[in-house]
C-alpha cells in the first residue's frame, strides 16, 4: 500500500491480488477536531467499494470496506497501540 498527497489528503493505492498495479482505494485526510486533537479520517473511493469480488480491505479489522467515513482521534489510536502491546 502507499499513499500520494493531494491538496486536500493522501491518496491510498492499493495492489489488488493477481493484478500488477496498483489501484486508488480511498483517501486519507489528516485534521483536528473541535477540541483540537488529531483526527484522521478514511473513506474508500466508490469505484473500489463497487469493484467486488477485486475490492480488498486496507484493514479487515479496523477499515472493512463500506461507504462509511472512518475516523480516529490520534490520543485513541495511542490508547490501541498500547492494549494490543499488553501481555
Amino acid at each position: 500500500m502507499t499513499s500520494k498527497k493531494s491538496a486536500t489528503g493522501y491518496f491510498v493505492y492499493i495492489s489488488l491480488p493477481v493484478e500488477t498495479s496498483a489501484v486508488t482505494a480511498g483517501k486519507f485526510v489528516l485534521g483536528k477536531n473541535t477540541r483540537g486533537d488529531a483526527l484522521g479520517q478514511f473513506v474508500y473511493r466508490t469505484m473500489h467499494l463497487d469493484a467486488p469480488p477485486r475490492a480488498v480491505e486496507i484493514d479487515a479489522v479496523e477499515l472493512k470496506l463500506s461507504k462509511r467515513t472512518y475516523e480516529i482521534v490520534l490520543r485513541e489510536l495511542r490508547a490501541r497501540r498500547a492494549a494490543r502491546r499488553w501481555p
